[in-house]
């Protein structure tokens, strides 16, 4: 009995104890409560009428239209505890609840000088401008996966004059079916010894330190949440080191041939062997070189962009207009190259980086970078050499971003989602007046914006989505098409008829969509020296982010006929971002 009379009293105490521990997930004293229509003002008056305990007063009107109105309260314990029951069963309320906490949601990884890395999350450190990122922590939120949804171990190849292989870190690429230091190629990909990359300086598989090349690494995937150092961009992506950035041409031909044989052999084998490359970063170049002199160099971009390769690269170090002045890689216009420049923590172009309308995509963050260094160490270096890693780790983090359907479209048609993706790279910039006019996006990577993008992909929607219709020889009739995009990002289109169908017309044929403004165009046909029969054509509307849709058009001409016969009010036709 005494042990009974015990236990009742420490339940109460017990409660108490557990409700001062809770954590406050609202703000005090404010409610939120939705009123009928016929009773919105009136019904406030009288909650507060036969509330008077609560001490009930209006602070905001939240939304004018569903008539949902912010209150203050008077908060104690029993207050807390009796408001809502009695609002709730108030005739003039729908809905009553309490005002929550609502916090956005970043990943911040433990590492001890994530603080330093301002082009992650700026929050002013280093005199900067807080917000001028690439809003990685928020990105983070959405994944921070080394895999793509089928399980496919990611990889950015960095080409650069070597690495530290022994940085702790950096998270390697490691060739499994290769026995390293054996004098053997293992696995019969024309490279002995490639365990952990290649050498192209001295074609072999010893790759040697360099400082350079291992803080550009450092940038795109330095390991995250590991309690030490850093975090890149794509923390728990793998890395697959290339030295071969300096003293001539044909070293880089080497280079990229090394990763464009590696990808191509995961394509052949389905994952077996080789490795699933999707990005490579290149740090290096040729101030104000003619892309027309360097053929070769560009159809490696070609080669490595059909196997589903971004092909990353940084312009040069110098204040001038790459348009005019030339450079290589970054002017070449090949579809799998993505050329990028230099912003500092103001979200101002860097003093010292090139520009150019035409062939400068977007900006990433490059100076005062802090990143992995050789010999296990840590440090600042500023470039256009640390902006294109930044870019090279968002890359791969699209790949683990996007949903099965999309990486299903990617094995079967590389080339394809890897120059979608392009788009949404440049698609989903933060716009900078420093870049606007200078630059094709006019501004700066947000990786959070961009894996957005990959997960509500841009798309368009046609309603019908086909056509039937019916009139008399040498008569004329029309439909209406209406076009609409997907996705929360605007989108362009154009639409293609066949030379062949003279007796069909459009009232435009192309045209800009806003995300929930319908864009409408007229069909014409005008049958006018037609024979009776029945006519086939289609078109083919195309938009900004490579998705395509074909609307098949049927015409019938016939003696008698007064209207159209056919309904037009077949189901529209979407596409976001696997084609039908």
């Amino acid at each position: 009995m005494r042990n009974l009379f015990i236990l009742l009293l420490l339940i109460p105490f017990s409660n108490l104890i557990f409700s001062q521990t809770q954590p406050i997930d609202r703000v005090p004293g404010e409610l939120i409560v939705q009123l009928l229509p016929d009773s919105n003002i009136d019904g406030l008056k009288r909650l507060t009428m036969d509330f008077p305990e609560f001490d009930l007063q209006s602070k905001q009107l939240l939304s004018k239209s569903m008539h949902i109105w912010l209150l203050s309260f008077d908060e104690n314990p029993e207050s807390v505890d009796k408001i809502l029951p009695k609002l709730r069963n108030h005739p003039a309320v729908v809905i009553a609840q309490f005002n929550h906490l609502v916090s956005e949601r970043e990943v911040i990884p433990n590492d001890p000088s994530f603080s330093a890395l301002w082009a992650l999350k700026n929050l002013g450190q280093m005199n900067g401008t807080a917000g001028a990122d690439i809003d990685a922590t928020f990105a983070w939120d959405i994944t921070t996966s080394g895999y793509t949804v089928e399980g496919d171990t990611i990889v950015v190849s960095v080409i650069d004059g070597g690495i530290d292989l022994s940085h702790a870190d950096l998270r390697l690429w490691k060739n499994s079916h290769e026995i390293p230091n054996n004098n053997i190629d293992d696995d019969g990909n024309g490279y002995i010894d490639d365990y952990h990359g290649w050498n192209s300086y001295m074609n072999n598989g010893n790759l040697q330190q360099n400082d350079h090349g291992t803080h550009v690494a450092g940038i795109a995937t330095a390991r995250g949440n590991n309690n030490i150092g850093t975090a890149g961009v794509a923390f728990n992506t793998h890395l697959l080191p290339v030295a071969g950035s300096g003293t001539n041409e044909s070293v880089v031909v080497i280079s990229y041939d090394y990763i464009f044989t590696q990808r191509k052999l995961y394509n052949e084998t389905n994952g077996e062997r080789g490795a699933f490359v999707v990005s490579t970063n290149s740090s290096f170049g040729i101030d104000g070189a003619d892309p027309v002199n360097y053929p070769i160099w560009s159809a490696m971009y070609d080669s490595l962009g059909s196997v589903g390769i971004l092909n990353v690269a940084s312009t040069a170090n110098r204040a001038w207009d790459i348009d005019i002045n030339g450079d290589v890689p970054t002017s070449m216009s090949n579809e799998s190259l993505i050329s990028v420049t230099n912003t500092n923590n103001k979200d101002e172009l860097y003093t010292s980086a090139g520009w150019g309308l035409e062939s400068i995509d977007l900006a990433a963050p490059g100076t005062s970078i802090y990143s992995t260094r050789q010999s296990g160490q840590y440090g600042y270096k500023t470039g256009t050499s640390m902006s294109s890693p930044h870019v090279s780790g968002a890359i791969a983090l699209m790949y683990a971003a996007a949903d099965e359907a999309t990486i299903g479209l990617y094995k079967t048609n590389p080339a394809l989602i890897a120059s979608r993706f392009k788009r949404y790279l440049i698609a989903s910039v933060d716009t900078l007046p420093s870049l606007l006019g200078r630059t094709v996006s006019g501004g700066r990577l947000n990786l959070f914006k961009l894996l957005q993008m990959v997960q509500s992909p841009p798309g368009i929607n046609v309603t019908p989505g086909s056509v039937e219709l019916a009139i008399a020889p040498d008569n004329t009739t029309q439909t209406t098409l209406e076009f609409t995009c997907t996705g929360d990002t605007p989108n362009s289109f154009i639409i293609a008829v066949p030379d062949t169908a003279a007796w069909l017309a459009l009232s435009g044929y192309s045209g800009t969509l806003i995300p929930g403004v319908p864009s409408f165009i007229n069909l014409s046909i005008d049958a006018t020296g037609l024979s009776e029969g029945v006519y086939t054509s289609s078109l083919t509307v195309s938009d900004g982010f490579l998705n395509t849709i074909i609307i098949p058009v049927e015409l019938k001409v016939a003696i008698g006929v007064d209207a159209p016969a056919y309904s037009v009010s077949k189901p529209g036709i979407s596409v976001w971002p696997v084609p039908l």
